[in-house]
Parts: structure tokens; sequence; C-alpha cells
């Protein structure tokens, strides 16, 4: 029956448990219920509203097109078929290109609102406890994160639904959500009823409890993971070994899983990616780990460097003695015996000073690699960066030698001696390049 205002007590009851960001709102209209009742409440508060579906091209596609369309049209809002922007059928990459879509559809003032309902949190929070994750994955399904509003998580589907009967929605229901071949579908037909049978009608608004709870946990870990630098650059990931090897394992796991993200983009990767970098930072310089999608975790000086495994078309990396003289690749390096500085100063980019102790732990020369970054006092440049700075041309980049000492780049012949390896006293080791033969 309807109350003041024309409005359904069911419909009250939505307006009654959710709240909507104050901005410009982009909803996404799947054809269901869930997300039909969303566009409506988003519609009765006040913001802008347009809403977009995705057009996965699936045999029950069509039919719920045409519903999302009568909802927007019911509704009076502007409506947007959008394509998938990958392909594949599984739940997880009908997912990720639906949401993929959705923020390419999106402006950047808009919020991208979506019909998840507490029994879609239960059923995310189940399956992600039997599949083993961590704090995050039993947090579930997060009611904001970022450009994400999912005002309908305090809601039973079932609620939802009676809301968009009594409203008059015209939404249809996906066949896909029968099929029991999907573990969703299994948690959500046979097992959470089970559950409720056995132990009552409170498992769901349980789950949900559990993961409210657990989210709050999970915030406080991320905050504090948030807090410890990860730099990108140029097809790597570096992170401070210092604070992989100290912090509590469950901030320095989350702090990896950031950096894996970037470098494997969007996946977090494995519990063995992160096993792998953490041992990788306590191994000291040179030691190396693999990573899923052939990448490596190294350690640099003090840093551990995730990105591509090395280049085996680039020459292997070799010790410099001083004093002696190796070649690497098309090149000469030589480095003298600790001496006086010599005077007056060599002349040109192709010679080095290095102060003694800066050479003690022994000199190795490699190829530069993609985000290799020298020490200049208060910060850092790229390699790449300081090449083309000394006038290196970009075809002679690639591979261009360095001289690293304790793991750490301390030359870039023709560009520049790290800051930190500069002599502080009255002798050198004097380091020189040229082209070998």
């Amino acid at each position: 029956m309807a109350g003041e205002g024309g409005l359904t007590a069911e419909g009250e009851a939505i307006l009654g448990a959710v709240r909507f960001p104050r901005a410009p709102l982009l909803v996404a209209l799947g054809g269901g219920a869930d997300s039909a009742v969303c566009a409506w409440a988003a519609v009765q508060s006040g913001c802008r509203v347009r809403a977009a579906t995705v057009n996965h091209g699936l045999p029950a596609s069509p039919a719920l097109i045409a519903a999302s369309r009568a909802v927007a049209a019911h509704l009076g809002i502007p409506h947007r078929l959008l394509a998938p922007t990958a392909g594949g059928t599984s739940e997880a990459a009908l997912r990720a290109s639906r949401y993929t879509a959705l923020e390419a559809e999106g402006d950047a003032a808009e919020v991208i609102v979506t019909g998840h309902t507490q029994d879609d949190q239960a059923e995310t929070v189940l399956g992600n406890l039997l599949r083993g994750a961590g704090a995050g994955g039993l947090a579930g399904i997060p009611e904001r994160r970022g450009r994400w509003c999912r005002p309908l998580l305090a809601l039973s589907r079932e609620q939802v639904r009676e809301a968009a009967d009594a409203l008059g929605l015209p939404y249809v229901d996906d066949p896909g959500n029968e099929d029991l071949g999907k573990r969703r579908n299994v948690l959500r037909h046979a097992v959470l009823p089970w559950l409720e049978e056995r132990f009552g009608p409170g498992v769901r608004p349980a789950l949900a409890r559990a993961a409210a709870l657990l989210g709050a946990d999970d915030a406080e870990l991320e905050r504090r993971a948030g807090a410890v630098p990860v730099r990108p650059h140029a097809g790597v990931v570096r992170l401070p070994a210092a604070a992989l090897t100290t912090l509590p394992p469950a901030v320095a796991g989350r702090v990896v899983r950031r950096a894996l993200r970037l470098l494997l983009d969007p996946y977090p990767g494995h519990g063995a990616d992160v096993a792998a970098v953490l041992v990788a930072a306590a191994g000291g310089p040179g030691a190396a780990r693999p990573l899923e999608g052939g990448h490596r975790a190294r350690r640099e000086g003090p840093w551990v460097v995730l990105g591509a495994a090395a280049d085996a078309s680039l020459p292997t990396p070799v010790a410099l003695p001083v004093p002696g003289e190796v070649d690497f690749g098309p090149w000469r390096l030589e480095a003298g015996r600790p001496g006086p500085l010599p005077a007056p100063l060599p002349v040109g980019r192709r010679w080095g000073l290095l102060d003694p102790a800066a050479a003690e732990p022994g000199l190795v020369v490699r190829a530069a690699l993609s985000g290799d970054r020298v020490g200049m006092g208060a910060g850092h440049k790229p390699v790449a960066e300081a090449l083309r700075e000394a006038g290196v041309a970009a075809a002679e980049r690639r591979g261009w030698p360095v001289v690293a000492s304790g793991g750490t780049i301390a030359w870039v012949p023709g560009a520049r001696v790290a800051a930190w390896a500069a002599p502080r006293g009255p002798a050198a080791v004097c380091l020189k390049l040229r082209e070998a033969g």
C-alpha cells in the first residue's frame, strides 16, 4: 500500500536504508531486480543519474538489455549500452570486463553505483573463505571504494525484490543465476540454504557482520601498508627492502600485493609470489626469485625490484677487479688501483672516480635495466634519463654498461657517478670506459 507521497512501504524501507554520495551517479543496470531498485533509489536521492549496461553477448543478454532499457525509460534516465572490454565467459572474466567498461564510460566526477545486496555479500565472503582468503577477501564487497558505491549492501535480496515488485519496475530474472555449473550459484542455491536449515536464518546477516568487522581490520592494515613507498617506473616496481624485512608479515605482505598489482595489473599475484618477494628482500644484493608471468624479484642495494626476467640477449654480468679490466659486450671497462685523486682530474664523461670504500664490496659490470636509477644525493634519477641527458643515443641505452657495488649502481659510464659513491677524501678508484678491441 502506498504511504505519504505515493511511496509503498517497501519503497520507504529502501530509502530509509540507503545512502548515496552527493555526486553524479552512473548506475550499472543489469536487467534484474537489484539494479532496478538501485536505479530507482538513485533517482529518489535527487542526484543526476544515468545508467549503462554491458552487453556480454550471452544467450540471456537480449532480454536483460531490453529490461535495462525498460527500467531506464520507466525512471526517465539516460541509458547507454556498452561493449565488453575483453573476452571470456567465466564469472571472473565477465566481472572484470564489466567493471572496466563501466569505468571507461563514467567521467571523473561520476560515482559508479551497483545493486549488490546483503546476499551477494554473504556469497562473496563464504566463497572467499573456501578459497583460503585473508582479511581482505573475507571483508567481502566494500560499500565504497574509489569511484564505486554499493548502497544496498544492508538489504536482503528478498527485500529488494519485494520493493521492485511493489514499485512496478520492469525487471527480468537472469537464467544464468540458476546455472549450478557456476561456483556462486552453488553457494546461493545449495550451500547457504543448507546452512540456514541447520543453523537458522541468521547465516547471511552473520556473514555480512563478519565482513564488516574484518573490513575495519583490513582498512587499518592497508593504512599501514599504504605508508610504504612503492615506486613504479618504466615497467618495473621498486620496494624498500628494509620495510619488507622489518614490518609485521601481515603488513609487509600487503605492500608486496600493492606492488604486484602494479606489475601484473590488475592481479595481486599468488601467495607464492608474495613469499618470493619477501625472500628476495631478505636475501641481500643479488638475491632473485621467479614470479608469475615471467617476472622476477631481485634485490638491488636497498631495493627489491620487480620486473621482467633478465634479457638473455644482454651480456652476462661480470666482476670488475680493482685494479683490472673486463670486456662487456662492445665495451672495455678499466679500474685503477686506489690512489691519490689525479691532478688534473680526467676530462670527459667516460671517466669516473669512486671512493675506495664504495668499491670495497666488489664491483660488478652489468647491463642497464628498465627502471634502474642512480643516486643523486637527495634523490634518484632514472639511468635512462641520465644517459639521455649525457647525449647517449636511444639505440645504445638498452644494454649500456653500469658499474654496481654491493648491488647498487655506483657509476653510469658516460653520465654520472652516484652521489653515495663519489670520493670523500684525497683518494679514489679511477674508472674508464672505452671501446673493446
